[in-house]
């Protein structure tokens, strides 16, 4: 299914922090995260006046709707490569993402880049952006697909290549 959540900041004693802004990386808001039985998880990040004291979230399902996923299907593996396809790391400039679909069935993804902050001692790691990368790719059964690594995108790991803290995901969606 793919659900659009609502959701909202709170801090340690459950209180709304209505101030904060939370934005989602895999689209969990916007109804884009496809998620498998069993559960799911997006990556939040949290911005605005009190960002500093969010302790949790409280998430509501404003509307779901069927996807079009096997339940048994397995991750698709990215990895970063140059221009030729050659393997790279997610510390390098990259130039492409090449998609791995380990299943029997083809799927449909999307690819995010994600710049954590470095905390300070006893504080949680946070995103600071999450950046797309191409669109909505369909990968064929056992087979790959090149997510091109432009726009923003290009400007964002081109920023952050070789910085402590990056991570290229993907997740299904719709």
């Amino acid at each position: 299914m793919a659900p659009t959540l609502a959701i909202t900041a709170v801090d340690g004693s459950g209180k709304d922090l209505p101030d904060v802004r939370v934005t989602t990386a895999y689209g969990s808001d916007r109804g884009s995260l496809v998620v498998q039985p069993g559960g799911g998880f997006d990556v939040l990040a949290f911005s605005g006046a009190g960002a500093d004291q969010v302790a949790d979230v409280r998430v509501t399902v404003k509307e779901s709707a069927p996807a079009d996923l096997p339940a048994d299907v397995s991750l698709v593996e990215a990895e970063p490569a140059d221009a030729a396809g050659r393997p790279m790391s997610k510390f390098d400039a990259f130039e492409q993402v090449v998609l791995n679909n380990p299943n029997t069935t083809a799927v449909s993804v999307r690819v995010v880049y994600l710049v954590y902050d470095e905390p300070q001692p006893g504080k949680s790691q946070q995103v600071v952006e999450a950046v797309p990368i191409g669109g909505l790719t369909a990968v064929p059964a056992g087979g790959t697909a090149a997510v091109p690594v432009s726009g923003e995108a290009k400007a964002a790991v081109r920023k952050y290549a070789h910085g402590p803290a990056v991570s290229v995901k993907v997740y299904f969606s719709r």
